[in-house]
């Protein structure tokens, strides 16, 4: 066990963080109270698309998001800032003018010397943020997928290959029924599920009617109605493959 736990110790280990596989963001900008009431309409609607956004950074994405320190970095920033300034009070001591002439210049170089220090701190405050904004840009700018009316049409691509991809997985189930009768659509779309959760553990809920439309629409599958309820044969695939060839020609011609 001791030797297991050292092992185990000592190896290399790989985290990987729950995240969004894709996120889409429906947001409207800020508007003030007079440009509210010059427009009828409210403000307009703004669309994005992101891709492999971590949970925990979830809130990045968001438009009126505020931007706030790490918790070390803050520490790091104050405790230098508050141990300037006190080694400056302790170490510097104001003299009466009227004792020393030169009293009066030592001050005004003392304060001037105080007075550049704050200013530095305030710019190494801002420094950071400024930091802390372009790393946040530009790791939205890389998990951007799409934004405005490109989502739209990312929306629509996305979409449209989902209806053909289970439209294929409907016809190969019905390429490997064995029965010659065929089979209604209940029991398709049942095995449909089942094959999705035997092979990739996720449940779902199999769109059956528009797959079964599509396939019927570009002659990849055949509905007779018997005694009342209609049966699904798949149309082998030389034919399936002419049916399609013959779709595509007439489109392009």
């Amino acid at each position: 066990m001791l030797k297991t736990s050292v092992s185990i110790l000592l190896s290399k280990s790989i985290l990987q963080e729950p995240a969004f596989e894709e996120l889409v963001l429906l947001y409207t900008n800020d508007m003030d109270k007079k440009e509210t009431k010059d427009k009828a309409e409210g403000p307009p609607l703004q669309l994005k698309i992101y891709r492999r956004i971590p949970i925990p950074d979830l809130p990045v994405i968001f438009p009126h998001k505020k931007l706030s320190f790490r918790i070390i970095d803050t520490v790091r920033l104050d405790v230098a800032t508050i141990v300037g300034l006190l080694a400056f009070i302790i170490n510097y001591k104001f003299e009466d003018i009227l004792s020393s002439p030169s009293a009066l210049l030592l001050d005004v170089i003392a304060i001037s010397a105080l007075i550049l220090y704050i200013t530095r701190v305030v710019l190494g405050y801002k420094q950071t943020r400024d930091r802390y904004e372009l790393l946040v840009n530009k790791t939205l700018y890389e998990k951007t997928l799409a934004s405005g009316f490109g989502s739209i049409h990312f929306l629509l691509d996305a979409s449209e290959q989902q209806q053909y991809k289970e439209a294929i997985l409907t016809y190969a189930i019905l390429l490997k029924e064995e029965s010659c009768q065929g089979t209604c659509r209940q029991i398709v779309g049942d095995k449909c599920e089942k094959f999705m959760y035997d092979v990739l553990k996720e449940k779902v809920e199999m769109p059956i009617d528009k797959a079964v439309n599509i396939l019927v629409r570009l002659g990849m599958v055949s509905e007779t109605s018997i005694d009342g309820r209609s049966r699904l044969q798949a149309t082998p695939c030389s034919e399936a493959c002419e049916a399609l060839k013959e779709r595509w020609n007439g489109l392009l011609g």
